[in-house]
């Protein structure tokens, strides 16, 4: 069934943990007691699991998946046929969102973490909505990718791909803005299962939190990308990369002619931000 984004979120959240569960969770948020997170700063916890995703190709996925790693989400290409066909028999990227495996992640990220207290709402919630958010970027670059090879022909390759998905992920985490953007539409979904913005002192207690979580996320989720399509994803972190490493992997050489002769057509951060998964569908398996 197709998905906005916020209810495949919503959804598999609640698929993770009972109502009854939730209600304890919203308890402890509510109650007086600060329930600081004393998160570790010099030695991150052991990872369990590498992460990864699938694009599928027509029968050509991914190459042989590592043991050890967890496929979180998958992107299935376009299926463009020639261009006298009628256009409703075009079809769509799919976004896939597998509910078990994000369940089985992000309850292990829970559990290393060992907190002091129990867990409430608010930790367990924006963890979840911080792996959501990478893979809907994350899956998105595939779809912008996709959607760049129909106008220039340019060769899909899953090894540089999937690096360059990771990097484009962790430098849109990166963009104070986003952040911005982020914790915005976080607390609408924190106010689908209990009202903030009339309570000050959880709103300033759950920002408070996020931030420490935010920081730690960043280095143990995107750490965990780890098997051999994923590594070196930090080669291209720099914002530069975009006008070098992602421009050359999508372009043909009638972009490099409008290059040479001054139009921006390597401004691909640009271009991702604002194509994203537009046009593609999300689904929750």
């Amino acid at each position: 069934m197709i998905k906005k984004f916020q209810d495949a979120t919503i959804e598999i959240f609640k698929n993770i943990f009972t109502p009854e569960k939730i209600e304890e969770m919203i308890a402890i948020d509510l109650s007086e007691s600060d329930n600081i997170l004393n998160l570790p700063i010099d030695k991150y916890f052991e990872k369990q699991f590498n992460i990864g995703d699938t694009i599928n190709n027509g029968g050509n996925e991914n190459n042989e998946i590592d043991q050890n790693e967890i496929i979180l989400a998958s992107y299935t290409l376009m299926n463009l046929p020639e261009l006298t066909e009628p256009l409703m028999e075009r079809s769509q990227g799919i976004i896939a969102f597998y509910s078990d495996a994000i369940e089985l992640y992000i309850t292990s990220i829970i559990n290393c973490l060992n907190l002091p207290s129990p867990v409430g709402l608010n930790t367990a919630l924006f963890i979840h909505y911080f792996v959501m958010s990478d893979l809907l970027s994350h899956e998105g670059f595939h779809h912008y990718c996709d959607y760049k090879r129909q106008l220039t022909g340019s060769q899909f390759d899953i090894s540089i791909e999937e690096k360059l998905a990771v990097a484009h992920s962790y430098n849109l985490f990166s963009f104070p803005f986003f952040k911005r953007v982020l914790n915005f539409n976080y607390f609408r979904i924190y106010n689908k299962f209990t009202i903030i913005n009339q309570n000050k002192n959880l709103h300033y207690k759950i920002r408070n939190q996020n931030m420490i979580l935010f920081d730690f996320l960043m280095h143990e989720h995107f750490m965990s990308y780890y098997s051999s399509d994923y590594k070196n994803w930090q080669l291209f972190t720099h914002k530069n990369a975009y006008k070098t490493d992602f421009y050359n992997y999508i372009k043909n050489s009638k972009l490099d002619q409008l290059l040479i002769i001054g139009v921006p057509v390597n401004n691909i951060l640009d271009e991702i931000n604002l194509i994203g998964n537009k046009g593609a569908t999300l689904v929750v398996e």
